[in-house]
């Protein structure tokens, strides 16, 4: 969320798994804006129907991932298809997995 501090995001995440603000600082990086945020990493998680996610590059996206790169869609607002096509594995809150998607290894 744009509006919420780094502060404040450290100091819940302190408050809610009870590591201090230091260890988190050495585990968590916040990025401002999207494509920095997936840059290198393995999964997204969208947890929003803002329209910004819908209309992002997934291609450029994909392309600076690791691999295999994930994407769970916790809202159902993305076009599944077209991120499967792209060469995502895509998983989604409250919608059944096609039969020839599975998992195959760990995104972690």
């Amino acid at each position: 969320d744009p509006k919420v501090t780094s502060e404040r995001i450290f100091l819940d995440l302190s408050e809610q798994t009870g590591t201090n603000e230091t260890d988190l600082l050495n585990h968590v990086h916040i990025a401002n804006e999207p494509y920095a945020a997936a840059k290198d990493s393995h999964a997204i998680v969208v947890c929003t129907e803002w329209d910004e996610f819908i209309k992002l590059d997934y291609e450029l996206i994909y392309s600076t991932m690791q691999k295999p790169s994930y994407i769970f869609d916790g809202r159902l607002i993305l076009d599944h298809d077209q991120l499967m096509s792209i060469g995502f594995n895509v998983f989604c809150i409250g919608k059944k997995p096609p039969k020839n998607q599975f998992l195959t290894q760990s995104p972690l």
